[in-house]
């Protein structure tokens, strides 16, 4: 599937009235929009919803993508989808063709490296219940760099240069300031803040997107938080 233009979100938690809303009479199926984690569409098990929700994304002009956040249920995506090859890397296609990219996948979409590290650690998982609620699986681990590691330096393109990353929460070296930017201060840094930090160590990233923060924010020339807002990348 080639790829023409490039959207970015933030997280719906299940709600794709921001997606409906998008004017899609100009766009194509190769046009993506990615929602940078609490995607949230996936959530109960055996759902017609799900699948009725699903549906509805898939009848819009442009094809919806996503990154795993850490409110996900782990489990049924990953009964849902079916893992194929897609833009140099691998992806899970869920029903109705919309597409889970995975962490630690290096995609090539509209002629950019484009470099993806989905989930986070959830603050309120002490009132969430495990497997209905709340997901082990959210957390990023050493098999996610690992994997990030070894797409990086496949085929040593253009060494280690990523033109634009994906995640849901940020790496650990940015993490006091988004934290003022968002007034959330509660001082600890996550495992899954500190593996992303890991990649931002190995690549030369020019651009890092990503979610979680529930703020609309440039942090600096390199970092942007997105939440409504809806942006063009590529």
């Amino acid at each position: 599937m080639s790829i023409n233009s490039v959207y970015l979100t933030g997280d719906i938690h299940g709600d794709i009235r921001r997606l409906l809303r998008i004017d899609d009479e100009q766009m194509t199926k190769e046009d993506i929009i990615i929602v940078l984690g609490d995607f949230g569409v996936v959530w109960e098990e055996n759902s017609n919803r799900t699948l009725t929700l699903l549906e509805l994304l898939s009848e819009k002009n442009f094809t919806t993508a996503f990154v795993d956040g850490n409110h996900e249920n782990f489990k049924e995506i990953k009964k849902l989808e079916t893992i194929v090859y897609w833009n140099g890397g691998y992806v899970g296609v869920l029903p109705f063709g919309i597409i889970h990219l995975l962490r630690g996948e290096i995609y090539n979409l509209g002629g950019k490296r484009v470099g993806v590290c989905g989930g986070a650690n959830s603050v309120d998982k002490a009132w969430r219940k495990e497997n209905s609620s709340w997901w082990a699986e959210e957390e990023i681990n050493e098999d996610d760099v690992k994997n990030f590691k070894a797409n990086l330096n496949n085929g040593n393109y253009r060494e280690n240069k990523i033109d634009i990353m994906l995640s849901h929460d940020a790496p650990a070296n940015i993490i006091p300031v988004v934290k003022l930017y968002s007034g959330i201060n509660d001082g600890a840094i996550s495992n899954s803040q500190k593996q992303l930090d890991k990649i931002d160590q190995m690549a030369d990233i020019s651009k890092w997107y990503f979610g979680h923060w529930h703020i609309d924010t440039v942090i600096n020339e390199k970092f942007t938080c997105l939440y409504k807002s809806i942006i063009k990348i590529i």
